[in-house]
């Protein structure tokens, strides 16, 4: 079923307006950003970048937006809170439905030279205090394409440059470390956003 951009860029923006509200004017600014994105291209590829990224905002656990609420003199706005619920429920009904096109959503997870990676393995110390081994890192360019690199290599293939913010880049290396100590190997880091994608999600259309 072909997606409403009207209607979804319309709820997007009237969510950014009840996240300013809960004095969540980053994530607002985001909502508003990507609304007016699409507006300007509604094309298949720009429909599927806002479903990954609305995927990512609303997952779920503690100070999550689903478990928010929006309040007036410190108690729920009962009329503005509904409306806030309603479109919370239309959100995850759009992520959660089937991409219009196979290839669209594939290329939306790389738009812009998106790249993703993670952490697969690191020194391993001995008993003499020693280590064994490296960084190593595998790096998703494209659908269907990755690479193994070493530490000294990744930020020149996800494309971190001097013109890039060092403080995004040091953000998300501590992303994949932190996943990596975690246990979860099989989650990728997006540069430079820092979003985390579990890797059935980033394969499921190569």
């Amino acid at each position: 079923m072909k997606t409403d951009t009207e209607v979804l860029t319309a709820d997007m923006m009237r969510f950014a307006s009840l996240l300013r509200h809960m004095n969540l004017s980053v994530v607002a600014l985001k909502y508003e950003s990507l609304a007016r994105a699409l507006q300007t291209e509604p094309s298949e590829e720009s429909v599927e970048e806002v479903r990954l990224w609305l995927r990512s905002s609303l997952k779920g656990g503690s100070g999550s937006l689903s478990d928010r609420y929006v309040q007036k003199d410190g108690a729920v706005d009962e009329v503005l809170n509904a409306e806030y619920e309603e479109l919370l429920q239309k959100f995850t009904d759009f992520v959660n439905a089937e991409p219009e096109s196979k290839a669209s959503a594939a290329a939306a997870m790389f738009a812009s030279g998106g790249t993703y990676f993670r952490l697969i393995e690191t020194p391993v110390r001995n008993r003499w205090f020693s280590s064994k081994g490296t960084f190593t890192y595998e790096v998703a360019t494209a659908p269907g394409v990755t690479r193994l690199v070493t530490l000294d290599q990744l930020g020149q293939a996800v494309g971190y440059g001097p013109q890039n913010s060092r403080k995004d880049w040091q953000e998300c290396r501590m992303v994949a470390d932190r996943l990596f100590r975690e246990g979860r190997r099989d989650h990728w880091v997006h540069y430079s956003s820092s979003y985390v994608v579990p890797d059935d999600a980033l394969r499921k259309d190569w």
